[in-house]
């Protein structure tokens, strides 16, 4: 449950402006519906091509995370598909949930999210009508709904795996940052929370994660100084044992994927990557920045530094760049990946710098960066 929306509005203004004269048209949204979800689609999307397999999927999970939460009251379920990240509400094409009602990006290609991993918002909707409203802390909420997703991934392994590529203790215990939405909430952290509630539920059941899980919802409005003390003492009421005992069982779950080689992309997306890389250089030797622009994604390079106003000027002192090492880190949208690279400047500096790059509706970009 990321950034939420209302989507029951947005496709009213939607339709409003594609109808109001002189306005840019808006994307047009056709409907149908099965047992348990009404769908709002574009027509000739990828998502309206392929909706009686995208229905089917939904039935499944619904009736996988039904078992598991328990038969949520209530009627249908709105999921709305969005052709491309720039139609959501947010622009910036993250799946949300607000309420019981799904807001989601569905893309032509494969992997993408919502072809994987489409179970991660209706276990958000669903546990919001068990719970009457109010989610939990993001290290249960979030981590309900990874291990619910339906992707099929083994959490413990993801989270041996990402820990590595990323650079973060191999010992993992609860945080303030897992207890509270927020900056602090980093690349790790859903990972870390499927594999913490993986363990929960597979060591003691799911009527106890989910007495722990409305006990704990109000925990993340607290002061960080008594938040961990709190999520501390509820679960040793509800459990029977101190939080540090569960910890070093997680642990002892987590720890047989560490030996484990890390994930490669598949040699054509590696291949890919690397023409990226290759393609800016080509673009800073002919001078082009708008070919140097285009290697970044148009909606992630608002973050970049260098594209305020001074891009021209970063070409100017790039020399070449040699890829190092490129990790696969599952997906995103679409599939997404680390690259560790070393650039070369005209300064005779030497800058190592990673680089998140991702598959797109426009092809594999780069989103973000982190300068060592």
């Amino acid at each position: 449950m990321k950034k939420q929306v209302l989507i029951r509005l947005a496709i009213l203004f939607m339709g409003s402006v594609a109808a109001s004269p002189g306005a840019a048209a808006g994307p047009v949204f056709v409907s149908s519906e099965s047992p348990h979800f009404i769908f709002h689609y574009v027509k000739d999307s990828a998502a309206g091509r392929e909706m009686a397999a995208i229905a089917a999927n939904r039935e499944r999970a619904y009736a996988a995370i039904s078992a598991a939460l328990g038969e949520a009251p209530g009627g249908r379920i709105d999921i709305t598909f969005y052709p491309d990240r720039g139609s959501t509400p947010s622009g910036f094409g993250e799946g949300s949930t607000s309420g019981d009602s799904i807001s989601a990006v569905y893309f032509d290609f494969s992997p993408c999210y919502e072809k994987i991993s489409y179970g991660h918002e209706l276990a958000h909707a669903l546990s919001f009508r068990l719970l009457g409203g109010r989610h939990s802390v993001p290290l249960l909420a979030e981590g309900m709904a990874e291990y619910l997703d339906q992707s099929g991934r083994d959490l413990h392994e993801w989270l041996s795996y990402k820990s590595r590529i990323l650079g973060y203790q191999s010992r993992f215990s609860v945080e303030n940052a897992d207890l509270a939405y927020g900056n602090d909430l980093s690349s790790l952290s859903y990972t870390k929370a499927g594999s913490f509630v993986k363990f929960l539920v597979e060591a003691a059941g799911w009527k106890k994660f989910m007495e722990l899980y409305a006990a704990t919802r109000e925990l993340g409005r607290l002061h960080p100084d008594e938040r961990l003390e709190r999520f501390g003492e509820k679960f040793k009421e509800i459990y029977g044992r101190p939080l540090e005992n569960a910890e070093a069982g997680w642990n002892k779950a987590a720890a047989p994927f560490q030996a484990k080689d890390l994930p490669r992309l598949p040699a054509p997306d590696e291949a890919e990557v690397r023409k990226l890389f290759s393609s800016q250089d080509a673009a800073v030797i002919k001078s082009d920045a708008q070919a140097f622009s285009l290697t970044y994604d148009r909606i992630g390079r608002k973050r970049i530094r260098y594209f305020d106003g001074n891009l021209k000027f970063y070409m100017e002192k790039l020399l070449e760049t040699q890829v190092n090492e490129i990790y696969d880190l599952g997906v995103k949208n679409g599939r997404r990946a680390l690259v560790r690279a070393t650039r070369r400047f005209k300064d005779l500096t030497t800058r190592k710098i990673a680089y998140y790059v991702e598959k797109l509706e426009d092809g594999w970009k780069i989103q973000n960066e982190e300068w060592r």
